[in-house]
């Protein structure tokens, strides 16, 4: 414990009224088996169905498919947080009552708030970004497979303590910040289903402007086909860039634990110098608008837009960006039930990491429709679009301030009542 020790913050840094504890004196950790007894089914949290905050599904798995680690039960207000590889952000707050329906895997921590803190200000403590970055260190400087911590490696974690009044004032001010940026997002699921509704009326049930006047031939209009959604749309892999190229400053680069629910979190990334950039070939920059997928790992499938940037990106190894005339339609596609479906099999039938290659994508069957009908659904949803990279951008600036403010809060610069 003599590293966490070192990092306990003197007296002098304590704000007038608060006090110096540690994360054992306001939290413990609990282990308690969940009791089936005549479930069923149950909705299954593993560490890959939660990140940044988010519950990835609420899907209810029957009882006896579960793994073995599926044996925790939880809370409301209770925190989970993932015991491998803290900078993954895979944590989550529990903010809600049915909790008898969740049973948690083992491989994650379920950490209760005692009384002399808020559970939502205890949340924020251990999701502030300082506080990741340590427990990061503390996993990769233990021995074995993967970088890992245990409650009981974390628990002299030093933590600063206002009074309850105080907790709740910060609480509800980055709460305030959440629900904005949620009402975003929402607004981009709303959309999302405007889009996805066209796209069905006139790419499934056929119902486009001017069907009524047009042939059909073997179940399709007129100079549609059944093809390869690689004519129409190629998957660029991205660059595998070398550990050495990475730097603490220049051009961000975009991973696969970057694409997030439907966004592309561009607030926590590795950079590359201007140099590395300028020799990066262009098919691996990013800019507003562009789709890019997860190809590999426990994200695969997962797609997101890029927000309103000022800099271009760059495109890690392992995701893969779309790359097509006909952007929206094709967007549509990939988030489509044809090409999830793919990459739902792929991955239940891997038992190693599952992986999805740019030709698996590309070699995908779809129906093509003729080119005056994808240039006028490009146009006709363009606005559509816009409206949801505007919200996005939205969305980032929004996290931005919260994040920034987030440790000043919890450190005492900026004071609240």
């Amino acid at each position: 414990m003599a590293k966490q020790n070192s990092v306990m913050k003197s007296s002098a840094t304590i704000p007038e009224g608060w006090e110096e504890t540690s994360l054992k004196e306001v939290a413990e950790t609990i282990s308690q088996t969940y009791s089936f007894s005549d479930k069923k089914e149950i909705i299954f949290i593993n560490t890959g169905d939660i990140q940044s905050g988010n519950f990835l599904h609420k899907n209810y798995s029957k009882v006896d498919t579960l793994p073995g680690q599926a044996k925790k039960m939880i809370k409301r207000n209770d925190i989970l947080f993932s015991e491998i590889r803290p900078k993954n952000q895979r944590y989550a707050f529990v903010n809600f009552a049915n909790t008898e329906d969740y049973v948690v895997s083992t491989k994650l921590m379920v950490i209760r708030a005692k009384n002399n803190i808020l559970p939502e200000y205890l949340y924020r403590i251990l999701i502030n970004k300082n506080t990741l970055d340590e427990f990061q260190q503390l996993a990769e400087s233990r021995s074995g497979t993967f970088p890992q911590i245990t409650f009981d490696s974390i628990k002299e974690h030093p933590i600063l303590l206002p009074s309850l009044s105080e907790q709740r004032a910060i609480a509800k001010i980055l709460s305030d910040l959440d629900e904005k940026i949620e009402l975003n997002n929402q607004m981009n699921k709303t959309l999302e289903s405007i889009a996805q509704a066209i796209f069905k009326e006139w790419f499934v049930d056929f119902r486009f402007p001017g069907y009524k006047k047009t042939k059909f031939v073997n179940g399709l209009p007129d100079g549609w086909r059944m093809s390869d959604f690689g004519e129409i749309a190629k998957i660029q892999p991205g660059f595998a860039f070398k550990s050495s190229d990475f730097t603490t400053q220049g051009y961000k680069i975009i991973k696969i634990a970057n694409i997030q629910n439907g966004i592309v979190d561009i607030s926590q990334t590795d950079y590359v110098s201007e140099d590395v950039f300028g020799n990066t070939d262009k098919r691996f920059h990013l800019v507003s608008g562009d789709v890019i997928i997860a190809m590999t790992g426990a994200n695969i499938g997962k797609i997101g837009i890029i927000p309103k940037i000022e800099k271009s990106l760059l495109l890690n190894q392992r995701v893969g960006k779309l790359v097509s005339k006909y952007h929206l339609w094709a967007y549509l596609v990939l988030t489509g039930p044809v090409v999830q479906s793919l990459i739902e099999g792929i991955s239940s039938s891997s038992s190693a990491q599952p992986n999805i290659s740019n030709t698996d994508i590309e070699k995908t069957k779809v129906v093509i429709p003729n080119e005056t009908i994808l240039e006028m659904f490009e146009k006709n949803l363009n606005s559509i679009y816009k409206n949801i990279i505007e919200n996005l951008a939205t969305q980032s600036i929004l996290s931005q301030i919260r994040d920034s403010l987030l440790p000043k809060l919890m450190s005492g610069k900026i004071r609240v009542k």
